[in-house]
């Protein structure tokens, strides 16, 4: 496109509309008054949304009258106890054990209430298998010829820098289920368990992901960093948390450049000499398609290949998973560090798959229909939100590398190219992406979006 011509508008779903800058050229409405604004901003039908579907579950059980957001928001604040085992009953989340009560309200938050006390869960099997398969299959499946989650449906489309023919790499569930069952068997054949740290600094790409999902599966705790933090950075996390394995890219492509990251891999295992339960490092082959060898990690101390790793667990089953407790740990993020060392901030398995539950059925309406795309790091909490929505049956897709090359455009046509139905983006994208010259700017066509407007709820587990 010359840089004097003026970029064609694309049609952008509602809810998007917000979210994109107008550098980026849409095709916005503009309206004569602040009542018709008002009324754009609605969801044109919103007792087809699942949040409008649950609330009239609550009136029915608790004979109610509840009829708008405020009420529900209120009913949540007022009876915890009933708004979240609704939550959790609406979930359906293979589990097992009971609970007897949901928290026990009398006690103070410091004093950290668990919630659901009875119940185990294991995220992985909850985001490569679904329940309801498991409930509409007589052959008992779990969907693996039908449903949400069926072996030949995509879950995961990964996609390095540029978003050009060749960058993207699609995973169905069944492949993932395989992927991570294999993983899984080498961390049990290598002592790796319940309660173990794994620490993964890696791209968001695939192969990360799965490494968090075979940890989870083991019952082990994860947490990442992204390979753009300096050893310093990396350390200050990693070392407080004391891994049994480091998962990390042996390369990284930001801006362009490939970046060799076997110095760096050195240089983060010597500062995790002093962890007791250190065992060594894997080397994530990042870009096994492009290139003709594995960059040799042999002069790394205590490292091993991606494929050494797997072998471990040749031969062997995929273990069985490791239900925890609905309050135990499963994942590790960390404050910022903009006033010291980042703190480590622990999350439960419940605590995260219930609320992801509230905030991606309930407000954004994600189903086995959704398509997101998420931009972030490993080491961005919004990390969960780029995969969460395989716990729905969906689409998620891994954007690894800068969003701004070969322009600002190439998020929002990566989104179109692969039906995303919910793109997910940060503010200095949007404060940088207005500063881009008309010759950079792209437009793309846009699937209708069947997601409902976000909003945010109550406090939770």
């Amino acid at each position: 496109m010359a840089a004097d011509q003026s970029p064609q508008a694309v049609s952008v779903p509602r809810k998007l509309w917000c979210g994109l800058h107008p550098s980026i050229a849409l095709q916005t409405p503009t309206y004569a008054n602040q009542a018709t604004a008002a009324a754009a901003r609605e969801h044109p039908n919103p007792e087809s949304t699942a949040m409008y579907r649950f609330m009239q579950s609550l009136n029915r059980k608790h004979n109610l009258q509840l009829k708008t957001f405020a009420d529900l928001h209120a009913f949540s604040l007022a009876h915890r106890t009933a708004f979240w085992a609704a939550v959790f009953d609406a979930a359906a989340f293979l589990h097992t054990g009971r609970y007897a009560a949901v928290v026990d309200e009398s006690q103070p938050v410091d004093a950290v209430p668990r919630w659901f006390d009875g119940v185990r869960l294991n995220f992985a099997e909850n985001m490569l298998f679904s329940a309801r398969d498991d409930d509409d299959d007589d052959d008992d499946d779990d969907g693996k010829e039908g449903g949400t989650k069926a072996d030949r449906k995509v879950a995961v489309t990964g996609v390095r820098e540029g978003g050009g023919a060749g960058a993207a790499t699609r995973v169905t569930y069944g492949g993932l289920r395989a992927r991570c069952g294999r993983l899984a068997a080498a961390m049990r054949a290598r002592g790796v368990g319940r309660g173990d740290r794994v620490v993964v600094v890696g791209g968001n790409s695939v192969e990360a992901l799965v490494v968090w999902l075979a940890s989870a599966w083991v019952g082990a705790v994860f947490s990442s960093s992204a390979t753009d933090m300096g050893v310093k950075g990396i350390l200050q996390r990693a070392v407080q948390v004391d891994p049994k394995l480091l998962f990390m890219d042996d390369a990284a492509l930001y801006n362009g450049t490939v970046v060799d990251l076997r110095g760096k891999m050195a240089e983060v295992v010597e500062g995790l000499r002093g962890c007791a339960n250190f065992a060594g490092v894997v080397s994530v082959r990042r870009f096994a398609e492009a290139e003709a060898e594995a960059r040799d990690v042999s002069r790394v101390p205590r490292a091993e290949t991606w494929e050494s790793f797997l072998a471990a667990g040749d031969g062997q089953p995929a273990p069985a998973f490791v239900r925890t407790g609905f309050h135990e740990p499963f994942l590790i993020c960390y404050s910022s560090g903009t006033t010291g060392t980042p703190k480590a901030i622990v999350h439960s398995v419940g605590g995260v798959m219930i609320n992801y539950y509230k905030e991606g059925v309930l407000h954004e309406g994600l189903g086995p229909d959704s398509v997101t795309l998420q931009y972030t790091t490993t080491g961005w909490i919004m990390y969960l939100a780029s995969v969460g929505t395989l716990l729905f049956g969906g689409h998620a897709i891994l954007y690894d590398g800068s969003p701004f090359q070969p322009d600002a455009g190439v998020l929002v046509r990566v989104a179109a190219q692969h039906g995303a139905t919910k793109l997910g983006i940060s503010p200095r994208w949007l404060s940088s992406s207005g500063s881009t010259t008309p010759a950079s700017r792209r437009t793309c066509s846009w699937p209708t979006s069947r997601a409902a407007p976000t909003s945010r709820a109550a406090s939770a587990p």
